[in-house]
């Protein structure tokens, strides 16, 4: 591939990945304020107790979202990063997993609506750092962009 053909293939995958975080961005904010205003709206309105910390939990569950799928890469990779150190010391093993899950209905919403309150935990919690990365990918891939052209 000539340096020419590979300019313009790192530069078009810069373009597009910092179009995806721009969208990421935008789409996770408009979300959570959307989760945020429907809530707390209808908490006022019907005078519901404690409405206000709760639609400030759902406001920031999408970024909970973002967080706990980071956190779930980051063991993966923790856990391909121990097979390979075994795999380098010639220990082949094999290991199974299975996950059991309760299917009643009741179980189920249950679930979901704890689900929603750890993510929106998550996001206020850690969801600064999500934000922060996903800008600094996009200065980056700014950078990458203006040092190719």
């Amino acid at each position: 591939m000539s340096y020419r053909q590979n300019r313009n293939l790192v530069i078009r995958h810069a373009i597009i990945d910092s179009l995806f975080i721009l969208w990421s961005l935008i789409w996770r904010t408009v979300l959570g304020l959307t989760f945020f205003i429907i809530y707390a709206s209808l908490g006022y309105v019907y005078s519901w107790p404690l409405y206000l910390p709760i639609a400030i939990l759902l406001g920031f569950s999408p970024w909970g979202w973002k967080v706990q799928a980071n956190q779930k890469e980051k063991a993966e990779s923790r856990e391909l990063k121990k097979l390979r150190n075994q795999l380098g010391e010639g220990i082949i093993y094999t290991r199974v997993e299975s996950k059991v899950e309760i299917n009643y209905r009741g179980a189920i919403f249950l679930k979901s609506v704890f689900g929603l309150f750890v993510s929106g935990f998550w996001g206020v919690v850690l969801g600064w750092k999500a934000i922060w990365d996903e800008i600094v990918q996009l200065v980056d891939n700014i950078k990458t962009v203006v040092k190719f052209l």
